[in-house]
């Protein structure tokens, strides 16, 4: 099922841990992300069954889609990404969707680093360019 953004969504990006926040244009899409807990196993030797206790919590990946507005190398969002990504920047992404109780916070925040930004695939159709983060 196709789930359309908010009109007004915005997102925001902010390096760890005194940067200040800057928009992030064109955002078209943000994937679904399984933040999962593992387990540790405290099974002895004489249990009859496997006994496992919670210890790490793995907060997942998240993917943003975003358009290519800007082509220019020097000044578009996508280089700007790669280069947070390449130097290991830990940063903080945050999504307001409207409509939530106050317009004001941001319903969703990510804090970690960029692992991936892909490049725009490039075809004969009347699509927008777009990438994903």
């Amino acid at each position: 099922m196709a789930v359309v953004l908010p009109a007004g969504s915005s997102a925001t990006i902010k390096e760890e841990p005194s940067g200040s926040a800057t928009a992030l244009s064109n955002l078209k899409m943000v994937g679904g992300n399984d933040g999962t807990m593992s387990f540790a196993d405290i099974t002895a030797l004489a249990d009859t069954t496997l006994k496992k206790f919670p210890s790490r919590l793995d907060p997942g990946t998240v993917q943003l889609t975003f358009f290519l507005d800007d082509t220019a190398p020097a000044t578009n969002q996508i280089t700007d990404l790669k280069t947070k990504r390449d130097a290991k920047t830990k940063v903080t992404i945050a999504v307001n969707l409207p409509g939530n109780f106050d317009d004001t916070t941001k319903i969703i925040t990510y804090t970690g680093y960029i692992a991936t930004v892909s490049n725009p695939e490039v075809g004969a159709a009347d699509d927008a360019l777009q990438y994903t983060v």
